[in-house]
């Protein structure tokens, strides 16, 4: 069997950093993209019928909160990553100090909260919207 080349772990660091940086930009995208759908469709809704678009807007309240939420995760897992990144950084040796590991757990955990409240919020768009 093949030996991996001597720089392989690195490889490997570096393409679980890129799948981390793809997954936190997919989270923002996600989430923000549904605050803005949801807002152009009440304001919609809204401006061609005022009694329509205040039952729509309170219909989609909840959802609106929970993709908000949702976008606020991503923002503040975004920002532990950076966290995470610069204390290891700073830290040298080639390890990860257990501060950085801690970090790094609330992030996956606010990056998983934020997957939850976009899953929420599109189950009760659908929910609301379905009547």
């Amino acid at each position: 069997m093949a030996q991996p080349p001597d720089d392989f772990p690195q490889h490997m660091f570096e393409a679980a950093v890129e799948f981390a940086i793809l997954a936190i930009r997919t989270l923002i995208l996600i989430n923000g993209a549904a605050v803005i759908a949801l807002l152009t469709f009440v304001g919609q809704v809204w401006a061609n019928d005022q009694h329509n678009g205040s039952a729509m807007a309170h219909i989609l309240f909840w959802p609106l909160l929970f993709f908000l939420a949702g976008l606020i995760l991503a923002v503040i897992t975004c920002l532990l990553a950076y966290i995470t990144q610069m204390i290891t950084t700073e830290h040298g040796a080639g390890a990860i100090p257990p501060l950085s590991k801690k970090i790094r757990l609330f992030a996956i955990m606010a990056s998983v909260l934020s997957i939850a409240a976009f899953s929420a919020g599109a189950v009760l768009t659908a929910t609301g919207v379905a009547g």
